[in-house]
């Protein structure tokens, strides 16, 4: 049993099966630069329901703010503790505020808490989104260090874990800050905008006559992963994923092997490859294989495209295409915006107080997605890719579209709120009511809330084919695996390169091959192949890897591993999943050294068998003397199914 009381002083703390795991209060600035904080304000109402553990507390502050504290417990599956709070003006006015606080988070006087005991404790800082090579970190808290949206506090030898996350996400951009001013103290802030959201004006303000702040769950227990897996539960139930009913996606992405050198002849060849070398030989899921465009489509015309789309389709497989919906990556604002005669990207282009354009991110100007223009392009580019015949879309650089600024749409004063609405019009427009078919949405660059507007997310950066991009991937897997099927239906690892990338300055081996094919199965997932198959090199490589039909089955099962341990700023090694009543262990080692990786045994309750078997190569491990050891010679991978228990 979990309750709310009211401690002293403004102060709130709470009880989980008799222990106390943290004490907090509240605060608030309205944006006239007003402060309240219950600790100094004067409590005029608190009410506790008794045997629920609920508590709502008024305070008020002699220069006229009011703040509601809301406490309470979430019934459901996992129980929960859920806080928010509302500001108010004691005189009814209208509140405006950028900065709501609805729990500033400690631990109690006795700290009765292991967690806040320890120097030791870890603190996950999650990325906003996944531009620019951002990584998970579990790192020791520190002052001025932030999470964006949620975080868990955790011991690593135990994994004793308590998790603050947001339950709402399109108003407020939402944090976990370490206090500059307190030794473990963590500030679960709403109004959040900084170099981690890529933001340089400040987050817009909210005003109304009670303003309320996002609600944050928090989850104590014994698992630290289990409890970011009954984070995502509890968000799915409120926001279930975009439902996809055609399985996990086998195909090829164009980047990675073709960039901008992408042209009619190497995509139909592509196109041929997959379907009469790979599919054959079990590269494809319920027999189907996708041919996704990216960057560089523009350089194909529009009557070829369509004539490539209607010959991949008689063949029996799937088309993919590309876009960038919300930013502006042209050099010219005078520029004529394609779709909308007569109107000029300058009218789309987001500004900031002073009416100048928002600052290039990732070399690119944010835009006003609730202005009508906006959504007229928009309208005219995707009814095109519908009546093209296309399959699949990956939308690209989202994390523009929720850029604070001065939008068209007034009622639109935050980013969030107009991400939103901006993934709204999307997810709306290629509905299957709209479209007449299934229509995958792919999201990149994207922030990880709001959740629920698209099939699959890419949980990493861009990776390609090195031993340094299987550790990238696999330290997203590390810290993000709990959001598949979750948030998102697929967690997308990215193209998978097992040869060579347009930006690689040499071949990969074929044990980061084998290592970054892993990488990708493990994931929940999305399995877009991308190489320049004009190399004979490529093309063996792609029919060595890809043909393995137990591997690919491990994919198409739609399960996600589990980390066996955090890694820091790095990744886990070795991860877990059951299929079948098996146990499968998916080990990694990306060194450019021969060394020996030891999976752990029974003592660390991980090995369930004594022999396991290789799904790779074929080869038989035992258990010896409680665990097992793997020689890797440089980066490779096993994927590890057990033989008998």
């Amino acid at each position: 049993m979990i309750r709310w009381k009211y401690a002293q002083q403004g102060c709130f703390e709470l009880v989980w099966e008799g222990k106390t795991v943290l004490c907090g209060h509240a605060q608030a600035q309205h944006a006239d630069g007003r402060k309240i904080d219950t600790r100094s304000a004067n409590l005029i109402k608190l009410e506790e329901l008794a045997g629920e553990g609920t508590i709502e507390a008024v305070f008020e502050d002699t220069n006229g703010l009011m703040l509601t504290e809301c406490l309470s417990v979430k019934k459901s599956e996992y129980e929960a503790a859920e806080v928010c709070c509302v500001l108010s003006e004691m005189d009814g006015k209208m509140a405006e505020t950028r900065s709501l606080t609805p729990l500033v988070v400690h631990a109690d006087k006795d700290n009765t808490c292991a967690l806040w005991k320890s120097i030791w404790t870890k603190m996950l800082l999650v990325p906003y989104d996944n531009t620019m090579w951002l990584r998970y970190e579990a790192v020791p808290l520190r002052a001025g260090r932030r999470s964006y949206d949620l975080s868990v506090l955790f011991l690593e030898d135990s994994r004793e874990g308590l998790l603050l996350g947001a339950a709402d996400f399109d108003v407020w951009k939402n944090a976990v800050t370490c206090s500059a001013t307190d030794a473990k103290t963590l500030n679960l802030q709403c109004g959040v905008a900084d170099d981690g959201t890529h933001d340089a004006n400040l987050h817009g303000t909210v005003c109304g006559k009670e303003v309320c702040s996002s609600r944050f769950y928090i989850l104590y227990g014994a698992d630290y992963r289990c409890l970011l897996e009954q984070y995502g539960d509890l968000i799915a139930a409120e926001q279930k994923p975009l439902e996809w009913k055609d399985g996990v996606p086998f195909g090829f992405n164009s980047w990675a092997g073709l960039a901008f050198r992408l042209n009619e002849e190497n995509f139909r060849k592509t196109g041929a490859f997959l379907r009469d070398t790979l599919q054959p030989a079990g590269y494809c899921n319920q027999g189907v294989t996708y041919v996704n465009l990216d960057a560089g489509w523009h350089q194909i015309s529009e009557d070829v495209l369509k004539q490539i789309v209607a010959e991949l389709h008689e063949s029996g497989q799937r088309v993919g295409i590309y876009d960038v919906p919300f930013a502006f990556f042209g050099k010219n604002p005078d520029a004529e915006i394609p779709g909308a005669p007569g109107h000029f990207f300058r009218e789309i282009l987001m500004r900031d107080a002073h009416g100048g354009f928002l600052q290039r991110v990732d070399g690119a100007i944010a835009m006003d997605v609730t202005h009508p223009t906006w959504k007229q392009q928009m309208q005219w580019k995707l009814d095109r890719f519908i009546q093209w015949g296309f399959d699949y879309v990956k939308f690209d650089f989202l994390s523009h579209g929720g850029m604070e600024g001065s939008h068209w749409d007034a009622s639109v004063r935050t980013g969030r709120q107009a991400l939103t609405q901006g993934y709204r019009f999307l997810t709306d427009c290629l509905s299957p009511e709209k479209t007449g078919r299934p229509f995958f949405i792919s999201l990149s660059i994207a922030p990880l809330f709001p959740c629920g507007y698209g099939h699959a997310r890419r949980f990493s950066c861009d990776a390609f084919g090195t031993n340094e991009d299987v550790e990238y991937v696999l330290n997203a897997q590390t810290y993000a695996w709990w959001q598949n099927g979750r948030l998102y239906r697929f967690n997308d690892p990215d193209h998978i390169c097992l040869l060579r990338s347009f930006c690689m300055d040499r071949d990969s081996t074929e044990g980061e091959a084998r290592a970054r094919y892993t990488s990708a199965v493990i994931a929940g997932t999305v399995m877009m192949l991308s190489d320049d198959y004009e190399r004979e090199e490529a093309r063996e490589r792609a029919k060595l890897f890809s043909g393995n039909k137990k591997i690919n089955e491990i994919a198409a099962f739609q399960i996600v591993f589990c980390p066996v341990e955090s890694a820091g700023t790095s990744a886990s090694y070795l991860f877990e999943a059951h299929r079948n009543k098996k146990q499968l262990l998916a080990v990694f080692h990306w060194k450019d050294k021969t060394e020996n990786v030891i999976v752990p045994g029974r003592e660390e309750a991980l090995l369930e068998a004594e022999e396991y078997v290789d799904l790779w190569s074929g080869r038989h491990f035992r258990v010896k003397e409680g665990k097992l050891v793997w020689e890797a010679a440089g980066c490779d991978a096993l994927l590890l199914e057990e033989c008998s228990r």
